[in-house]
């Protein structure tokens, strides 16, 4: 068996074949654990190769990756044995360097961050993100996160055993401790998990209560809901609020799969949303994220079908309007969506375990589950 690499080459896509080719490269790295759940194949090609969408463009992205022997070294004069005449090189650690011109405090980030079990693949890689950034205006790399901060954040840190809900991280157990020999720990975050109980027909009608409830157009929290989305998306986090720009991505990545959700209007004024959809993470592992033409074809049609579990994906109401029950309305309705859809639990999150929005869910018997460190390059 192989310990170790060596004979690290840093390499960077600048073509459209090489970014294709680091797309294949990444998937590599990732695909053999079971657990993994793929994001969209052509949805990920298109982000990464064609980069025609504006929030990416304006990231200025570097792909870059590092490829190694696997094994180590051979002395001088020391013979060629078994598999060591066909080794090839192999991925052992890649990402996507973006900034965000929103940004002022000089941060680039780590986004799509996937590394072996190996601490001189990471430090190369971080040696090429770093130059990168440089070039960018920035001298401090943060992640792992998304191609959007708000899509995924964190490196799981525990329950490993557990398969990943969609839209939420997933890694191998060594890449926290991996990641502490170059990076500072910077925030804690955590998944929640309710379970749905609540009977409910199958055509569940508006929660009564202060607000008026309305079904939710989720385009138009790109538009002219775009103030409501922003505040509570940003709240609790680092990130800049989302524009115009980064809601529409975050739309498209999201909308890949059946989206719905309720409005909170206070007569003519939205103070407050929920946006849910199935967790369809099952059906994307099993197709392997639709790389192959049949699974493709197998996942779009599978997709229309009921799922057991439900993926909370956005909500909450705007500050001066709470206090009021709003909120609550909202949750009994997305409960009551959710039991109508035949779910068995709802995920939430991840969310820093002492906002608002956290305490509000475990009040209401949401349970913390797996839990997610941010890392950075701090001095």
């Amino acid at each position: 068996m192989y310990s170790g690499y060596f004979n690290h080459y840093t390499r960077s896509a600048e073509s459209r074949w090489e970014r294709r080719d680091f797309v294949r490269r990444w998937w590599r790295l990732n695909r053999a654990d079971r657990r993994w759940t793929p994001p969209d194949y052509r949805l990920l090609c298109r982000a990464l190769v064609a980069q025609r969408d504006s929030h990416l463009q304006r990231g200025r992205l570097a792909l870059v990756w590092v490829e190694a022997l696997p094994g180590r070294p051979r002395q001088p004069n020391e013979p060629l044995r078994g598999m060591a005449l066909g080794m090839m090189e192999e991925p052992v650690a890649a990402a996507v360097v973006m900034a965000d011109p929103r940004r002022r405090d000089r941060t680039a980030y780590l986004a799509l961050l996937a590394c072996a079990n190996d601490e001189e693949s990471l430090d190369r890689l971080l040696a090429a993100a770093q130059e990168h950034a440089w070039s960018l205006g920035c001298d401090r790399l943060l992640g792992p996160v998304g191609l959007s901060p708000y899509l995924q954040a964190g490196a799981l840190c525990d329950h490993f055993h557990r398969a990943p809900p969609l839209h939420t991280p997933y890694n191998p157990p060594y890449l926290p401790d991996v990641l502490q020999t170059s990076l500072d720990a910077i925030q804690t975050t955590r998944l929640y998990q309710v379970a749905v109980s609540v009977p409910a027909p199958s055509a569940p009608t508006p929660s009564a209560g202060p607000a008026q409830l309305v079904p939710l157009d989720p385009a138009r929290l790109a538009g002219d809901l775009l103030p409501l989305f922003a505040a509570t998306l940003a709240e609790g986090t680092d990130f800049p609020p989302p524009d115009a720009a980064e809601a529409a991505f975050l739309l498209a990545w999201w909308g890949r799969y059946p989206l719905s959700g309720w409005l909170a209007l206070a007569g003519a004024t939205p103070v407050g949303y929920v946006l849910h959809q199935p967790d369809l993470a099952p059906l994307m592992r099993w197709a392997g994220g639709g790389r192959a033409w049949w699974r493709r074809g197998w996942l779009a049609w599978r997709r229309t079908h009921p799922a057991s579990a439900g993926r909370l994906l956005a909500g909450g109401v705007l500050p001066a309007w709470r206090g009021r029950g709003i909120g609550s309305q909202l949750w009994q309705q997305t409960l009551a969506d959710a039991a109508a859809q035949g779910w068995q639990t709802l995920t939430l999150g991840p969310l820093d375990p002492q906002s608002q929005a956290a305490a509000f869910l475990t009040v209401r018997g949401a349970i913390a589950q797996q839990s997610y460190a941010l890392y950075a390059t701090e001095g």
